[in-house]
Order: C-alpha cells, then sequence, then structure tokens
C-alpha cells in the first residue's frame, strides 16, 4: 500500500492498476481459518483492479461466503473484483464474480485508454466441483472473452494460475493477450518472456516482491512501449499505517492463538 501511494505521490497524474494472479490465502493448516480472515480484510483494504479466482483460493472463498452468511465476517470483505473467464458458481452466497473488468484511463496525450482484465483457473485434475462450480476449457473460455473485449479495449491482461509452460502455450494460441501474468507460486525470480505480442509476467509468491509492469503509450492509445521490473518489499519501502495495524492485530491473534494450544 505504501509504495502504491508513493508512487501516486510523485506521479499524480499517472494511472496504474492493481492486480493479483491469485493463490492469497492458506490451506491445510490449523491456524487457516485465522490467517485466511485476515488476508481476506487485508485484500479487501487494499483495493485492488482484479484478483483472479485460482484453484487454490476457491475453497477458501466459499468459506468466507458461508462466515459471511452467518454474520461472522462483514458482507463488505467480499466485495473485491474476482475476475474468471472460465468460472461460474452454481452456489447462492459465493462472492461475485465477473468474466472480465475494464478500466479507462487518461494518458499524458489526452487520450484515453482501456484495460480489459480477466482472469483463469486452472483444474486439470477436477478437484473442484463440477456440481457447485462451471469450470469450462480455459483457453476456449479466454478465447472468447479476447473476442468479446476486443473492440472495447486497447490493452487486454490475463490473470492465471496455470504452470509457465500451459501459460506460453496459451499465448502462442490465443491471439489478443498483450500481457499474461502468471501466479502459480513461483520462489524465484524470473525475467518477463514475451512470447510474440504476448508479455508473460511471473510473480515471486508469498510477498516478498511485486511485479511491475509500466506501460508508455506514444500519441494514440496503441501499443505500449513495456518496462518491467521486481519491486523488492523490504525495509526500503515504509510500512503503511494501516496495514501495519492490521497485520499487529493479526500477529496477536495468531499468538493467542499458539498460546491456547500450548496449554492443552
Amino acid at each position: 500500500m505504501s509504495y502504491w501511494k508513493a508512487f501516486a505521490k510523485k506521479y499524480p497524474s499517472v494511472p496504474f492498476l492493481r492486480v493479483d494472479g491469485g493463490s492469497i490465502f492458506v490451506n491445510g493448516v490449523a491456524e487457516a481459518p485465522v490467517l485466511n480472515r485476515w488476508t481476506l480484510e487485508g485484500t479487501y483494504r487494499c483495493g485492488l483492479d482484479a484478483l483472479n479466482l485460482s484453484a487454490w483460493d476457491l475453497p477458501v472463498w466459499q468459506e468466507m461466503a458461508d462466515l459471511t452468511a452467518a454474520g461472522q465476517i462483514p458482507k463488505e470483505f467480499l466485495d473485491v473484483p474476482l475476475v474468471s473467464a472460465n468460472v461460474t458458481a452454481k452456489l447462492p452466497n459465493f462472492p461475485r464474480l465477473q468474466r472480465y473488468v475494464i478500466k479507462e484511463h487518461s494518458i499524458a496525450s489526452g487520450n484515453r485508454v482501456r484495460i480489459g482484465v480477466t482472469g483463469l483457473l486452472y483444474d486439470p485434475q477436477e478437484r473442484i466441483s463440477r456440481s457447485e462450480f462451471e469450470i469450462r476449457d480455459p483457453q476456449a473460455a479466454v478465447r472468447q472473452v479476447m473476442e468479446e473485449i476486443r473492440d472495447k479495449t486497447d490493452y487486454r491482461v490475463v490473470l492465471t494460475d496455470m504452470d509457465i509452460g500451459k501459460a506460453m502455450s496459451l499465448a502462442i494460441v490465443v491471439p489478443g493477450i498483450d500481457l499474461l501474468l502468471v501466479a502459480h507460486n513461483y520462489e524465484v525470480a524470473s525475467e518477463p518472456q514475451q512470447v510474440g505480442d504476448t508479455l508473460v509476467v511471473i510473480p515471486v509468491n508469498e510477498g516478498r516482491m511485486f511485479s511491475e509492469v509500466r506501460m508508455n503509450f506514444g500519441p494514440a492509445a496503441g501499443r505500449a512501449q513495456l518496462v518491467t521490473r521486481f519491486v523488492p518489499l523490504d525495509r526500503t519501502v515504509p510500512d503503511d499505517p494501516e496495514m501495519g495495524e492490521l497485520v499487529r492485530k493479526a500477529q496477536a491473534e495468531m499468538e493467542d492463538l499458539r498460546k491456547g494450544k500450548s496449554l492443552h
């Protein structure tokens, strides 16, 4: 948050989008319910422009929706821009899913640029219940979305949790994708790769750094020149007071939980 605020202060006339490829929650540990509740609140307060619904996160979103319905979590915490080109929830209380979002911003030339963002969930082993969710073939689904938004957008972004090999293939066979963000739990920083007209960006996991893509547009809102870099979230990036307080509260609750366990 503090980096985004500093960027907005330094470049007040430069618009930016905050997107996330998903896999934000924790699974398989006793502390998961507490950690995920705080992660949900932090994600809500970050004000993302788009968040991919990943296979890893889907069951937790379902759990968070159930807790919200039971009045245990504020309803507004589910008001995040979840996007997915290939998933439709059949459950009545699942968080709202959008096939895509389109953001329009003014650029320095005085023109406006329209950026479309969609997401793809990858579940080749079909671990997700097909009776509760309709999950379409990722390639066919994103191709349909690209065709649908082609004339509505100048730049198109796809967020996905599929592995890098599948993502590369997707970039080759589906036209119209300008930026493909692959959130597949990679621990080592990898340089972005250009595959045809598509830039493939692979963020580092666990929030240690984020990937920044700067788009420099010419006089018209056409093809952009891209500059990419990793921004380490270390001591050079000061803590945001509001998010810092949220983290302190989460840490305190986790510590109480651990102490409670140690007494048994």
